[in-house]
């Protein structure tokens, strides 16, 4: 059974443990742009896997976009992730895993705590994330149909939001790509778009990573999955010809493939 743990910044985690009387912990960051997504949108078949490995997993909240700049999302997330290390995982070996924008989040705070001399993760776990924003530049067609800003203008855009369950804010981050608004929803309108990127020379000193894309992935490219292949000690599973989220298709046959790759590699 899983339970909720509200941290001192107002994020809630919801905590899965393992029946393993000595746990390992892994912290859960969900996809969504930094716009949309939630927490809850972890595959039960993934929080099973990782249960089977001893780990108790940990999907933790992270503030959204526009109402905050990405500066301030991960200047919270590194307050949250060292309340849960602290409270929760304590002396306990810890991983992270990250899902399109959660695995940007998941490098950019690995290579915050290397940056501070910290304790790393064990290993990481990668689905289609990325490692600098130069793609958002890049036109990206997420709908054949224009959001109109009628669809829009009851959504929240100033006030604190950790959490979008009902993943009501889809529409904010598809009209936000086909505006171009995504540069100063992420606060790169004042703070450089560099200032995010992680160098492939900083990837080298990072624990192992599992990564895995689709090669027909529309929404970020293949490239910044297959990369992560040179960091010592990791794999990389391609999919083909599925949708970027696929996660979403745990019964499709291939998805299956990679996360019994997935299974294999954790041993």
């Amino acid at each position: 059974m899983s339970y909720k743990y509200t941290l001192a910044t107002g994020a809630q985690a919801t905590i899965y443990p393992t029946k393993e009387t000595v746990p390992r912990y892994l912290i859960y960051f969900h996809g969504g742009g930094f716009v949309y997504g939630s927490k809850s949108d972890i595959p039960s078949a993934l929080v099973d896997l990782f249960n089977r490995h001893g780990y108790t997993v940990i999907a933790v909240d992270y503030l959204l976009a526009p109402n905050h700049t990405l500066e301030i999302i991960l200047q919270q997330t590194v307050v949250n992730v060292d309340e849960l290390k602290r409270e929760v995982i304590k002396d306990a070996p810890f991983s992270f895993c990250g899902r399109s924008a959660g695995g940007y989040l998941m490098l950019a705070l690995t290579k915050t705590l290397l940056e501070n001399g910290r304790s790393l993760p064990e290993q990481l776990v990668h689905f289609y994330g990325y490692t600098d924003f130069d793609f958002i530049l890049k036109e990206r067609k997420l709908s054949d149909q224009s959001v109109a800003s009628s669809a829009i203008d009851s959504l929240d855009k100033h006030s604190e939001i950790w959490d979008d369950p009902l993943m009501q804010r889809y529409l904010l981050y598809v009209e936000a790509i086909q505006q171009g608004k995504l540069v100063a929803y992420y606060g790169f309108d004042k703070t450089p778009l560099a200032n995010f990127s992680i160098a492939e020379e900083t990837l080298q000193q990072f624990p192992p990573i599992f990564s895995s894309a689709s090669s027909t992935d529309q929404e970020v490219p293949f490239r910044y999955s297959k990369q992560l292949k040179k960091v010592p000690g990791s794999q990389f599973v391609p999919v083909y010809d599925l949708e970027h989220d696929f996660l979403k298709q745990t019964d499709h046959p291939q998805v299956q493939a990679a996360l019994n790759k997935l299974d294999q590699w954790l041993i």
